[in-house]
């Protein structure tokens, strides 16, 4: 397929793309997959029995990616489990790069304010990622796992917020996305009037739909055309010992929130 500087190539159909296939590289990526799923680190033996092959098949793959630093072996019992190296690996892309840089010292300085954690989440595949996050100040909180992921749901904050700041034709795409991953969806009526006041708002505050004593508060970040790259959540914890209210951590978080999207280059900073 021929490529012309500067125009982006044709994607493949499915069907085209069918045609295709490189063996060996899929079986490295079924170890990865594998392993990422696996609460606990696997043997050779274990891999090629989830995998459906045999250890010899899959041994020379299992030590080439343990030598490039992607597997770790237990010395204690000799299983495999998954190193850091692939988060670190996406971590080196310029746009997340860049939205770490500007969001961290930001997000620390809206957890010492509100004394409440709170964590960036950006939309990758029909999923919701959590890429950075940062801890409450305070002896006991709440947050959320460091690269946890969940499905692109209508029950998820961040879901519906990354929803609401989109273009109207993206916006239809990803409410029924939503739909569709979700096993108890509401109806499309209601989720899109929803997405509607969220965008009219300019955040959502909500109970949380999972956990008692948790309001979500959830902030856009946004690009220059004013569509949100990742948003900004803070699961407000009701304790004795925090005295900003709601609303004077929601004042606080949707500073952070701007001043991120600015230092983004968003067009509240022209």
């Amino acid at each position: 397929m021929r490529v012309v500087e500067g125009v982006a190539p044709l994607r493949k159909t499915s069907k085209e793309a069918s045609q295709y296939s490189a063996p060996a590289l899929e079986k490295g990526l079924d170890i990865l997959e594998l392993l990422a799923d696996s609460a606990s680190g696997l043997t050779q033996n274990h891999i090629a029995t989830r995998l459906g092959r045999s250890a010899s098949e899959l041994f020379r793959m299992v030590e080439v990616l343990a030598r490039r630093g992607y597997v770790g072996r237990s010395p204690s019992d000799g299983t495999y489990s998954l190193t850091l190296k692939l988060f670190e690996l996406a971590h080196r892309q310029p746009p997340v790069k860049r939205l770490l840089a500007v969001a961290l010292p930001l997000m620390h300085e809206l957890s010492r304010t509100t004394r409440q954690s709170n964590h960036l989440v950006v939309l990758h595949e029909q999923r919701i990622l959590v890429l950075a996050q940062v801890d409450s100040p305070e002896a006991m909180g709440f947050s959320v796992r460091l690269g946890a992921h969940f499905d692109f749901r209508a029950d998820r904050v961040s879901s519906r917020v990354h929803t609401a700041f989109q273009s109207d034709e993206r916006r239809a795409e990803m409410i029924e996305q939503m739909l569709r991953n979700d096993p108890k969806p509401p109806s499309r009526s209601r989720l899109t009037a929803r997405i509607a006041l969220i965008r009219k708002h300019g955040y959502e505050e909500h109970v949380s739909d999972t956990l008692p004593g948790i309001t979500d508060l959830c902030f856009p970040i946004l690009d220059r055309a004013g569509h949100a790259v990742a948003t900004l959540t803070q699961p407000y914890l009701h304790q004795r010992d925090v005295t900003l209210t709601v609303a004077e951590a929601r004042l606080a978080h949707q500073r952070v929130a701007e001043a991120i999207s600015r230092g983004l280059g968003a067009l509240a900073n022209e």
